[in-house]
């Protein structure tokens, strides 16, 4: 009688247990298509946030620690329903590690479209070419990099482990904004299109362009003349400078480059009015006589040789032409008449007087 009871238990259990594994079935379906469908499961946690974080997403994270790393950000509602969709979605493994902007108004599809890609999240800034200290704060905080420049300034007084910095010194901005220590980089922060990480402080952006420097300087080297080899790295830096502001044709660098060479091995006044401009503190169209005569290390119409520190940032051909200066006799240069920017070069100054009286006959007509 016992195992007849026994028997009965069982057979009556058996259209339960298939009652709740269809109930299962029917649920984990119900649920996958309310979790997989994009119009169902396409939450967005908060539709009205306005911030972005940046997220790093360590390697070798899990999908569950993934979800636990979003929802302790805020970013999304709820790791365990993000880490289903996930694993219903086939994307179990298949996020990346990396540093991401995302918000809590971005949709769970988009979220994981961006964890996908294994790109870090980073933002960029432009600096041109020829831009000295102070015009590049003022371009960094326009393009909202740093609230304001007194950050940038005060960062380039900190110190920074280059060897071409090596017993850099510096004379103080001539336009009194820079003191000699912020001064001292002058022509070392390179000019060009940069990638930092949100939230990058003014010491993390200089240090960014000061890494640049060197390795374009060090690239820069490779074969050098020999004329250059006998200056120091702040020389070469003072020359590029000299060359960024008298070239507009990248053609002309080189041939610039060694009429510097040449008047300094004459030891002639360079008679650059880049310098002029730079030591009155501003920059303006016209070099005036009376300009020419302010006392200043860094007016080349004054003091012989190359004044006492760059005068702007430069870019990599006119650092390549400060390294490599072409060989020629020329000691003068102008502008052509044409307005192309290039320019005539002379080995004497009647040739150099004709150059200029058709330059000047050109702007006056």
């Amino acid at each position: 009688m016992a195992r007849a009871a026994t028997r009965k238990k069982k057979s009556r259990l058996v259209p339960v247990l298939i009652l709740l594994l269809i109930f299962s079935a029917i649920t984990f379906i119900l649920v996958r298509n309310h979790l997989v469908s994009s119009k169902n499961y396409d939450e967005v946690f908060d539709p009205s946030s306005d911030q972005s974080f940046l997220i790093n997403i360590p390697s070798g994270a899990s999908t569950k620690r993934i979800s636990q790393i979003l929802e302790e950000s805020g970013i999304i509602e709820s790791a365990w329903k993000f880490s289903l969709k996930a694993r219903l979605n086939e994307l179990d493994g298949k996020f990346q590690a990396g540093d991401y902007m995302l918000s809590a108004s971005m949709s769970t599809t988009k979220i994981m479209e961006q964890l996908q890609c294994g790109k870090s999240a980073t933002v960029k800034f432009t600096i041109p070419e020829g831009y000295t200290i102070r015009q590049t704060a003022a371009k960094l905080v326009e393009q909202g990099m740093l609230s304001d420049v007194q950050q940038f300034y005060d960062a380039c007084a900190d110190d920074y482990n280059y060897e071409f910095l090596d017993g850099i010194e510096a004379e103080p901005d001539p336009s009194g904004t820079l003191d000699a220590r912020q001064n001292r980089l002058e022509g070392f922060l390179f000019p060009s299109t940069c990638e930092i990480y949100p939230g990058t402080d003014a010491h993390g952006i200089i240090d960014r362009m000061l890494k640049q420097y060197e390795i374009v300087y060090e690239k820069c080297r490779e074969g050098l003349d020999d004329r250059a080899a006998a200056l120091s790295a702040r020389e070469i830096a003072t020359l590029a400078s000299l060359i960024e502001k008298e070239s507009a044709v990248d053609k002309d660098r080189a041939l610039i480059s060694s009429v510097i060479y040449n008047r300094l091995k004459k030891g002639m006044l360079l008679q650059i009015d880049a310098t002029v401009l730079y030591s009155l503190g501003e920059w303006k169209d016209r070099v005036l006589y009376k300009d020419l005569e302010i006392d200043s290390p860094y007016n080349t119409y004054k003091y012989e040789g190359l004044p006492v520190g760059p005068i702007s940032s430069s870019g990599e051909a006119s650092i390549y032409a400060a390294l490599h200066p072409e060989t020629s006799k020329y000691i003068y240069y102008v502008l052509k008449p044409d307005k192309s920017g290039a320019h005539n070069f002379a080995e004497d100054y009647k040739t150099f007087e004709k150059y200029k009286q058709e330059y000047l006959n050109s702007v006056n007509n």
